[in-house]
């Protein structure tokens, strides 16, 4: 990715999202300068403007814009991937071994073992 910290790009979206810095910085949980330091360290890093700032609002630049384009699209996967990697972590899968008496397993656990399977199809037993 060229040294490009991910989240600056990050940053640059949310920045032109919500078109202001502060904006940003309220729905990212940062302070002010760290977007405007991110946004900043991204332009030096590319070389080129990618938003047009006033005092007032801020603007992609038509190079930012086209940027922008083509970069929502690949966060929007980037946030799905991760959000599927978090449902798996939720999720309990594996191997179960269990060592118990042939009494308890025939009275205690058989009669449970299909709703469990249910519940839990990633579980091997």
């Amino acid at each position: 990715m060229n040294r490009t910290n991910l989240s600056q790009l990050a940053v640059l979206a949310t920045v032109a999202q919500c078109a202001s810095f502060r904006g940003a910085a309220r729905e990212l949980g940062i302070a002010p300068s760290a977007v405007s330091h991110a946004v900043s360290s991204l332009e030096a890093r590319l070389g080129v403007r990618l938003l047009a700032r006033s005092t007032r609002s801020v603007a992609p630049t038509e190079e930012g814009a086209q940027l922008l384009e083509r970069l929502r699209p690949a966060l929007s996967e980037i946030d799905l991937a991760l959000e599927t990697a978090v449902e798996a972590r939720d999720r309990p899968a594996g191997n179960l071994r269990l060592t118990v008496p042939r009494t308890a397993a025939h009275l205690t656990l058989t009669p449970r073992l299909g709703a469990f399977a249910a519940a839990y199809p990633d579980i091997v037993l």
